[in-house]
């Protein structure tokens, strides 16, 4: 019998407050099913409001470690000095076989980089959005983000890469990024995430509207979380567009977007909910919409919504952009439409007129999410990835 393997220490450190961000989920959502299998995982975050002493905590089985931050609003998102100071005489002070980095603006990158010696660990290096070049900076609003934020954001998602020992990208566009920088591909591991299995849940649309307060007979569609401002109008155009007109769009969490007059009445947005209603609202819905232009932005990330899509086991129609497109096409668990609103709103009027083709998607989204898609079997590979990345390191020194 051969004997287990050991179990490793790792360090996830990420640039959001608790609670709030894709960094801080991505994460949290790669920590959690580590732990499960024994490991001894923590994840460094900044604590929502605290500006003076690290605060550390147990969350969902993982060891939280929040640390103090001088700034606020946007940016309280790993910027400050301060917190990163903090952060790496932390680091110093702990042995890790693993520092996880998700995204390296410098609170998350240069306690990785300064604290890697001292921890005896291998840093890996997590991508997760295309900021620079054309991505999501480009996508907000501002003088202040183009003029300087941008350049800043784009100096600190390049840089610090060369320097880790592994790189783990969410899409295939952030791998042939990666590589045209001069990483090694054969150190690169493709990792979008899975579905969380407390998500994974069995309730009919009927059910779940009971639970929100909305109407049994009603039709809806559902979106989760925030979203561009132009993708949010390619959402809008199709609403108006439906031969459904009596279909309402549901916006659960906050979109931080702007509604147009024209659909204001059929638009519901929740703000934040507590996880199990939020499950409820996406239940509660016939067809889940993934809006997506086709951007430098879009085709570099992997929408994490679809965690929570497949999960609930509901049908998504998307755009055909970037590699979410392939987990749909490659479980026929939705449709894909180009990025225009006209063919977005048939696709969704066809689902909505086919409740058992739309149901049988569901199923099979569902069986995704608890087989190829799970948690479990992202963390099978990140724990791989982990082990070959010690032992290359350590053959190198």
């Amino acid at each position: 019998m051969q004997p287990c393997p050991p179990l490793l220490r790792v360090l996830f450190i990420v640039h959001n407050p608790t609670r709030k961000g894709g960094a801080y989920y991505r994460g949290l959502n790669l920590g959690v099913p580590l732990a499960r299998r024994g490991h001894d995982v923590t994840l460094m975050t900044i604590h929502p409001t605290g500006r003076l002493r690290m605060v550390e905590r147990d969350l969902d089985g993982v060891h939280l470690v929040e640390s103090p931050d001088l700034l606020w609003g946007v940016g309280r998102t790993g910027w400050d000095p301060w917190d990163t100071l903090r952060r790496t005489l932390w680091v110093r002070r702990h042995r890790f076989d693993i520092i996880h980095t998700v995204d390296t603006r410098p609170a998350v990158s240069l306690p990785a980089w300064l604290g890697r010696k001292a921890s005896g660990a291998a840093w890996v290096a997590d991508w997760t959005d295309w900021w620079g070049r054309g991505g999501a900076t480009t996508e907000r609003d501002g003088w202040l983000i183009r003029t300087l934020i941008g350049p800043l954001e784009q100096f600190f998602e390049e840089k610090p890469r060369p320097h880790a020992d592994g790189t783990v990208v969410i899409s295939r566009a952030l791998g042939e990024r990666a590589e045209a920088m001069g990483i090694d591909g054969r150190n690169i591991l493709y990792l979008p995430p899975g579905a969380d299995p407390t998500a994974i849940r069995r309730s009919s649309p009927e059910e779940a509207r009971a639970r929100c307060g909305l109407s049994p007979d009603g039709r809806y569609i559902g979106y989760l979380g925030n979203i561009y401002q132009r993708d949010a109008d390619l959402l809008f155009e199709t609403l108006r567009r439906l031969q459904a007109t009596d279909a309402r769009l549901i916006m659960v969490g906050d979109p931080g977007c702007q509604v147009p007059e024209a659909v204001r009445e059929r638009v519901t947005i929740t703000g934040r909910l507590p996880f199990e209603s939020m499950l409820d609202h996406l239940s509660a819905c016939e067809v889940l919409a993934l809006p997506l232009s086709d951007t430098i932005a879009n085709r570099g990330r992997w929408p994490s919504k679809i965690n929570e899509y497949v999960a609930v086991g509901r049908p998504t129609v998307a755009c055909d952009v970037g590699d979410v497109a392939s987990l749909l096409r490659d479980h026929d668990i939705g449709l894909l439409v180009r990025p225009e609103a006209g063919e977005f709103a048939a696709r969704i009027d066809e689902l909505l007129a086919d409740s058992a083709r739309a149901a049988a998607m569901g199923e099979r989204a569902r069986e995704v999410a608890l087989t190829t898609y799970s948690q479990d079997a992202i963390a099978d590979r990140l724990e791989d990835y982990y082990r070959k990345t010690i032992a290359a390191r350590a053959a190198r020194h």
